[in-house]
Order: structure tokens, then sequence, then C-alpha cells
């Protein structure tokens, strides 16, 4: 796009001082011409002067700006399935609502074959079905339907025995428990006792204790401690893992031979019996102690060892590590609580004591119940239980009735025609043809519509169908719904544009788009009759008109880049003058401001990029076209304005215009000049007013 053109000041002021020039030349050559002596009348001086009246008007100033013509939307057109492409709509063909793009013939899909065997299969099943019902009502029921019948009607007679039954005194004695521990608990809301609090408070003191001890970790005393145990340990197991020494061993046969002797002498002698038994105890004693040391250490004794060894390394580790994050959390949970017990008892909420008198209450009323017994209305729902188990078995045990076995019969042939029907549409499916056909709508076709479906989307095709005559509209609003008359009207529009009458909307039938669409150039490589698969892109849609208002309205656009320095001239809504090449003006409304400038490539200057929507449509032959949006730079209202070669320049400088009098005499009268536009100029002087007539010097 061009960079904004001059303004029209400069290049009007330019025009009217030359202008200004060549007129104080012709006064001054008729002041000359009037100090002559002339004997022509007055009459013949008035034939010779041209004059204008002075008007009185709007005077406005515009800044030109070059803007580009085009449309606003565009749409990609793909194939929709498979096929060979028959027809395509030419470039520039303009294609409305309920008209056809293109047309696809292609062979079924696996999914429609595969949804054809499922149709067959699904009938078959529903067949079957109806042949069973049908066979069991003339066979009766089962053994296992009436055994389960007559365990229905044991069921609810023995829940009826239950409801009216006395209650025990266990129940009764649980339920006073529990209202005797919810009465407990709402009195200790209330009135919490001193004991209770002085708990509450050790507890809290206990779990405030252990959580500093965590965080302070382990004295050194506590390690040292820790350390003596485990050189203690450790010690233990070295002297229990040491071979005996000679002197250990020496000494512990000297014992024995000590006690053998003494035994011995004794024997000699005339000790008691006592004397002898203790000395004997002594050398058993002796003798063990020697065979400990000669054997060693058990495994028992050596396994007990290490784990002491090992408790003690891991008390040791424990104390220098500290406490875990885990412990921690768990030690400031376990205040938390105590806290909250603590609070709960020194200042319990509403809320607690709320819930507690509500559990109180749910207890009461469970401890009436179960005295009250059962009201009638649960007797009544229990013997009706009784009465509908009674009958649902009567019924299972009577023989059908001439009624339902026509009914059955009546299914059982339902299905053989849907079985017939399916399984010549399976014969019959062989090559189909696709027509997309253009609909109108914002929401795009996104799955296939049938018989029950509901959404915006139902409810747009339901509009398009009234728009093309196939849905009355006071009969069946259209309410997004896919019932019957949908289904009726979908028919009658699949039998007009020759698609496959099913009642079904799928994704390759339709397009919706705001408004017609125009066919662009198509893709390269695209003709017809030949092979595409889906997905293929087909041409490029432009969208030529859009509902606005409850009416269509063009999309056609301006754009247009307006210099930065003259930002402040535009804003949203602003009315402007757009003239095309053949010198025709169309009113357009700035409808949107990118508020981020641009540098323009062409000049480097930066400029502001502007959307103007045409107040009517014009020709599609300057689309892609240049034209120049005319935009209000000043506008002075009630200005007096003549023609710039009205003005005469003064001697003494200035400018002033001949003014003529009723009685044809002129006279000079000094003005300010305003703006100058397309030859005019505003005059400036409490002289002046609409309706004067000037001179203008030829």
């Amino acid at each position: 796009m061009s960079m904004s053109r001059t303004s029209r000041r400069t290049r009007t002021a330019a025009i009217a001082a030359v202008l200004i020039v060549v007129a104080a030349v012709v006064i001054i050559v008729l002041v000359l011409l009037r100090d002559e002596p002339d004997d022509t009348s007055s009459d013949a001086n008035e034939s010779i002067l041209t004059t204008t009246l002075i008007e009185q008007r709007e005077l406005t100033e515009y800044l030109e700006i070059d803007g580009t013509l085009d449309y606003e939307g565009m749409v990609t057109l793909a194939a929709r399935s498979d096929g060979s492409l028959v027809h395509l709509a030419a470039e520039g063909t303009v294609v409305g609502r309920g008209e056809s793009i293109y047309l696809i013939l292609d062979p079924p899909t696996e999914a429609e074959s595969a949804a054809a065997l499922a149709d067959v299969a699904s009938t078959q099943d529903s067949l079957m079905v109806a042949e069973d019902d049908l066979s069991s009502a003339r066979s009766g029921p089962s053994d296992a339907d009436i055994a389960a019948a007559s365990a229905d009607v044991a069921t609810a007679i023995e829940a009826r025995d239950e409801l009216i039954a006395e209650p025990t005194v266990s129940e009764i004695r649980t339920a006073e428990a529990a209202v005797a521990v919810a009465s407990e608990a709402l009195e200790q809301l209330d009135n919490p006792t001193e004991a209770a609090r002085a708990t509450a408070r050790s507890d809290l003191a206990a779990a405030q204790e252990r959580l500093a001890q965590f965080i302070a970790g382990a004295t050194q005393a506590e390690i040292d401690s820790a350390k003596a145990n485990l050189v203690t340990a450790q010690e233990a197991l070295a002297a229990l893992l040491a071979e005996p020494s000679e002197a250990e061993i020496e000494s512990a046969e000297a014992a024995v031979a000590i006690a053998w002797e003494r035994l011995h002498g004794e024997l000699q002698c005339c000790s008691s019996d006592a004397e002898i038994d203790e000395l004997r105890a002594v050398l058993l004693t002796a003798e063990e102690a020697l065979d400990e040391l000669l054997a060693g250490p058990t495994e028992a004794a050596v396994d007990e060892a290490e784990a002491q060894v090992l408790a003690a390394q891991e008390a040791l580790d424990n104390l220098t590590a500290g406490a875990s994050s885990a412990e921690i959390e768990d030690a400031e949970a376990a205040v938390l609580a105590a806290q909250e017990a603590l609070d709960l008892l020194d200042n319990p909420t509403e809320a607690t004591r709320a819930q507690a008198r509500a559990d109180l209450a749910a207890a009461s009323e469970a401890l009436s119940d179960l005295r009250a017994g059962p009201s009638d209305a649960e007797i009544d729902a229990a013997n009706a239980a009784i009465l509908v188990a009674d009958e649902a078995l009567a019924g299972l045990l009577a023989p059908p009735s001439e009624t339902e076995l026509a009914a059955l019969t009546a299914a059982v042939q339902s299905a053989e025609a849907a079985l017939d029907a399916a399984e010549e549409q399976w014969a019959d499916l062989g090559h189909s043809q696709h027509s997309l056909v253009l609909l109108y709508g914002s929401m795009p076709a996104y799955r296939t519509m049938a018989p029950g479906a509901s959404g915006d989307d139902v409810r747009q095709l339901q509009e398009n169908l009234v728009e093309l005559g196939h849905l009355d509209r006071e009969q069946h609003p259209a309410d997004g719904v896919f019932d019957e008359a949908t289904a009726a009207a979908v028919q009658r529009w699949q039998r007009d544009v020759g698609h496959h009458v099913d009642a079904t909307v799928g994704t390759a039938d339709v397009l919706f788009v705001d408004g017609p669409v125009q066919i662009g150039p198509w893709s390269v490589g695209i003709e017809v009759g030949q092979d595409l698969p889906a997905g293929t892109t087909l041409a490029s849609l432009t969208v030529i008109e859009t509902p606005t208002g409850g009416v269509m309205a063009t999309t056609q656009r301006i754009a247009a880049n307006l210099p930065l320095s003259e930002r402040d001239l535009v804003s949203e809504g602003i009315i402007v003058n757009v003239e095309f090449p053949d010198d025709t003006d169309v009113e357009g409304t700035v409808v949107a401001i990118n508020p981020s400038p641009i540098t323009d490539p062409a000049t480097g200057e930066n400029v502001v990029e502007l959307t103007i929507q045409l107040h009517s449509p014009a020709s599609a032959v300057w689309i892609g076209a240049s034209v120049v949006v005319e935009i209000t730079q000043t506008l002075i209202e009630d200005a007096l304005v003549v023609p710039a070669t009205a003005l005469v320049a003064l001697v003494e400088g200035g400018s002033a215009v001949e003014v003529l009098a009723d009685d044809g005499s002129i006279r000079l009268i000094g003005v300010e000049t305003g703006l100058f536009v397309d030859g005019d100029v505003e005059l400036l002087s409490p002289e002046l007013k609409a309706g004067m007539r000037v001179v203008v010097p030829r």
C-alpha cells in the first residue's frame, strides 16, 4: 500500500497565492481604466463584471490516504471424503444457501461397510431376543425364574417381619448408650471439668516438650552415654570372640582338680550326704566352666552380642543424626492436635456445639424410633413390597394372554422386517455420491446429526431447513432438538439435493459458513475427473456477505495506512469517504484501528493500520484495487465562502473583496482569509454576510 498523499491544505494554499497575484494584476488594470475618461455608460461597465454570492456553509479539508479493497472472510475448501471429483464450482462463482459446491463420487468406505454389517448383526440380535421372548411366553417360566420370584416374596416378608418385630433389649441398650455418649460429649463442651483441662494441658506440654527435644537434638551427655554403651557392647563381643588364654585354661583345670580332691577327701571321711552333694555341685560347675572355656562361645551368644553392638550403634547414629523431617512433622501435628483439644475445652466453637447437639438429637431420635416401633407408612410400604413381589410371582406363573402373545408375535415380525431391510441395504451398498451443500451458520459441522441429537448445530440446521422451505417455522420453531419433524424435513431436503435419504446429516454433506461465498482459484493440479483423498485442498472460498443486524451485509473492507502523526484524526465509528478508480464515492465507517504502529516498507514512515467497512458494496471488479480514503482533517461550520479568485491583493498588504451594492456601486472591504479548500476560501470580516455579491475578476 502506498503512503498518504500530501495534505490538500498545502496544495490549495499555493494555488490561492497564485490566484491572488493574478487578481491583483487584474485589479490594478481595472483601476487604471477607471481613472481614464470613458463615455461608456454604467450599464456597460456592469456588463463586463463577473460576480458571485458569498455562501455560508461547511468548509471541510480532507486528508487523503491510499487503501485497498478486499473481503474480510476466507475459507479453505477441502474434500470431505475420498472419491472422484465430478463437479467443482467455477472460479468467481457465487454460491448461496442450499447450493452445491462440489460433487464427489466415491465407493463405500470401510466404516460404511462396517456400519452396514453392524446393522445386519444388530437386527439379527434383536430378532433372536424377540423370538426368545415369544418362546418363553409360550413355554412358561423356568424353575430358576420361579425360584427367584419366590425368593423375592420371602425377602419382602422377612423385611416386613423385621420391621414390625419388637426391639431387643440389646438394641435398646445400645441406643441408650449412644444417647449417653452424645449427651456426655455435649456436656463436656458446655461444662468441661478441670480434670479434662488439666489432662489437655499436660498432653500439650508433653507434645511441645517432645517437639522441642526433636528440634534441639541430643545433648552431649546423651551422645557420650551412647558412645560408652557402644564401646561396652563392642568390648563384650570382642571378649566373647577371643580365644581363651593358657592361664584361663590352667585356672579352670585347677578349679576342677581342687573340686575333685575335696570331693575325694570328703568321700574318705565321715562327711554328711549334704556336704558331699554340695561338693559334687561345685565340681560340676567347675567342669562346665572348663568345657565352656574350651568349646568357645555359642552361636546364640555371639548373635546376641552382635545385636547389642548393632543396637548401640543405631542408638548413637540416631542421636547424632537428629530427628527426621517425618518425626518433626509428627511432633508438630501432635502439638497442633493437643492445642486444638485444649482450645476445644477452653473455647468450644458454636459449630462444634451445634454438631454435638445434632449428634445428641440423632441418637435420641434413633432411641425414640426404636421404642416407638415402625410407623404406619413404613408398615404400609413393607406390605406393598410384599404385594408387588406376590403379583410378580403370580404374573410369572400365569399363562400369557392372547394380547401379550400377539404383541410378542408382532415384535418378532418387526425384527424380521428390520433384518430384511438391513440385509437389503448391505446388498445394495455400492458407489455413492457426496454433494457438499452450502448452508449458513457460524458453527462448523463437527458430527453426524441424526434423530435424538440436540444442540446448537441442530438448531443451525433447522434454521436453514426453514429458510429453504423444508420446515415450517410456525409449526416447528428451531429449538435444537432433532425430532421426527426435523427428520422428515431433512429427508425432503435430501431428496431435493440428491443425497441419500436417511434423515442424517454428516460432515461430508454440508459446509456451514456465515453467508454466500465466492469460489476462488482452484488449487494447483485440481481437475474434474481425478481421484482425491479426503482432506485434499480444492479451492479458496471468500465469504462475501455475513448477517448484521438481522440482514446480510457485505464483508468488503478497506485496509489503509494512516500516518502515525495523524492518529488523532480517527477513532472507531467515524465516517469517511472512499473514492474508487472510476471517481465514484462510497461512505464507510472505521471499524478497527490497530493499536500497534508499523513501519511502511515503502517510505520507512510509522503508520497505523485502519479497517473501514463500506456502507454499500462496491463493484466486485474493484476487489484488490487501490482506492482513496478521505478523512476529515479540518471542519469549519457556517463559514463565509467565496472562490479564491475573488480575493484582491492590497498594495499596503493583506486581502480584500469587492462587494457589489444594489445600486451598482462597488465597495472594497478588507478581509482576513481562513481555510483554502479546492479553490474556495473562508472569509473573516464583520462587514460581510451570506448573500452579498462580490466581484470575481476575469
